[in-house]
């Protein structure tokens, strides 16, 4: 497990200090978490996703967590009147996914380190399918960069879990709760 004294015991991506901290740490690990935070939890008031998107170290599995995560089959077959909302508004969710898409095409990811959990393999399958059975909104353009590989399992190092929307430090858990990690 990485050590890193330096980690505040929890980020509220609610608040603007904590987003800039977390912008400013430049680590795609605590980014995907800040991610799963805000897109599924708590919102993104503060454009973390949108600034996210451009980062040239984001990860490929935060990429995938935020396509799959999201109502994907809707946005890639140009449903978009049937799409749900989650943590954000839905035009706001469709330019974050518009963002990752084109990206995808334009130059991909540098980074492919996190992984993600085995319940996203049928989704990426999904998603597969539609691109190659050409489903794909004439809008969109195709996120193979995302979804054309499996992802590896995830990081077990990870510095941060998402809990009801607040990103708690690993170092928090064994400091609090050291039995769990004997």
């Amino acid at each position: 497990m990485r050590q890193d004294a330096d980690l505040p015991d929890e980020i509220d991506i609610t608040k603007a200090a904590d987003v800039d901290w977390v912008k400013a740490r430049a680590d795609p690990a605590i980014w995907h978490e800040a991610a799963i935070a805000a897109l599924a939890y708590v919102g993104d008031e503060h454009g973390f996703l949108t600034w996210l998107v451009q980062q040239p170290q984001m990860d490929r599995a935060t990429a995938g967590w935020i396509l799959l995560a999201s109502p994907f089959r809707e946005f890639l077959t140009g449903n978009r009147a049937s799409m749900f909302a989650m943590g954000i508004a839905i035009p706001e969710l469709i330019e974050i996914l518009t963002a990752l898409c084109e990206r995808s095409d334009r130059v991909g990811f540098l980074n492919d380190r996190l992984g993600l959990e085995h319940q996203y393999e049928e989704m990426r399958q999904t998603c597969m399918a539609i691109i190659d059975n050409g489903e794909l909104d004439r809008r969109v353009r195709a996120p193979t960069a995302i979804v054309g590989t499996p992802f590896a399992a995830p990081r077990e190092d990870m510095p941060y879990s998402v809990h009801d929307g607040m990103l708690i430090s690993t170092q928090f858990f064994k400091r609090t709760l050291p039995h769990l990690f004997d």
